[in-house]
């Protein structure tokens, strides 16, 4: 377990985050559940749970704006989170709220388009390891045509990590087999799509729309890209999108700022990785 002073819990990170595309809000009990799964097996959380507190600490650390992700752990629930999210939005000039669907429920295409079209929300976020699905699952098909028609993002967890097992729908074929599908679908993967993070880069050659996200992805001791990748993850300056997984961490908030300040290129495009790339997605 890695260690810190609780002073440095709450230091700003040494430049103010733009937009921070990986922040979780759910409804208190919610979050409450998913903080006990932390607990039981074995991370240690610097930060409290609870919308009020995550809404004032980002704001003590100076992030300007944030994605705000929900997912639906099960069916049934989508719209209700959806609703939690809108209100946060409506209550909260930082908030830039995306929605959920689950692929078990009757019309997740219709949870989507009420989402977008009532609720004000902005991006589809999919957690493929809770939600125990694959993304090219047919299920979500409708879906996916719906933000492809309408140059709407997503951004998904499609990866195994933190996972050590191999989880086989977690799999990149099955990210490529949804993009050829739907090959300008706007796809933000997040956590760089570790541990597959190559293979990831390999379909950003195939498909412009496809992006990356940086969150867990490269802090020293713990998780660290080696000097190779992250001179090749230069070559894409432009498709990569500062998160945090704010607040589910294991460490200070300005740890991940840091340790990307680090790379020379980003330090060189600095406002662009901590929130213009993020900014430039949703305008267009």
């Amino acid at each position: 377990m890695i260690r810190w002073q609780p002073a440095a819990v709450y230091e700003p990170p040494p430049i103010a985050v733009g937009v921070d595309a990986h922040v979780h809000l759910f409804p208190d009990e919610l979050f409450a559940a998913i903080s006990r799964w932390f607990a039981a097996a074995g991370w240690e959380l610097p930060y409290q749970t609870r919308t009020a507190d995550i809404l004032r600490t980002l704001s003590l650390l100076g992030v300007r704006e944030f994605w705000a992700l929900p997912y639906a752990h099960k069916p049934g629930i989508a719209d209700a989170l959806n609703e939690y999210i809108a209100g946060q939005q409506r209550d909260d000039p930082r908030v830039i709220g995306f929605f959920t669907v689950h692929p078990a429920d009757e019309n997740p295409a219709a949870t989507a388009r009420r989402a977008l079209d009532e609720l004000g929300l902005h991006g589809l976020k999919l957690h493929a390891e809770v939600q125990g699905m694959a993304l090219d699952d047919v299920r979500l098909d409708g879906v996916f045509a719906l933000l492809e028609a309408r140059g709407v993002p997503c951004i998904l967890h499609a990866g195994n990590a933190p996972y050590p097992e191999k989880i086989e729908r977690l799999d990149v074929a099955h990210l490529a087999g949804r993009l050829a599908r739907n090959p300008r679908l706007k796809a933000v993967i997040a956590h760089l799509g570790a541990p597959q993070t190559a293979d990831y880069l390999e379909l950003m050659d195939r498909y412009s729309e496809l992006r990356l996200e940086v969150s867990f992805a490269h802090v020293p001791p713990w998780y660290e890209q080696p000097p190779a990748m992250l001179a090749r993850l230069g070559r894409y300056a432009d498709r990569l999108l500062f998160g945090s997984d704010f607040p589910y961490v294991t460490f200070p908030y300005a740890w991940q700022v840091r340790s990307w300040l680090r790379v020379d290129w980003v330090r060189e495009r600095a406002d662009d990785f901590f929130g213009g790339n993020a900014r430039r997605l949703l305008a267009k």
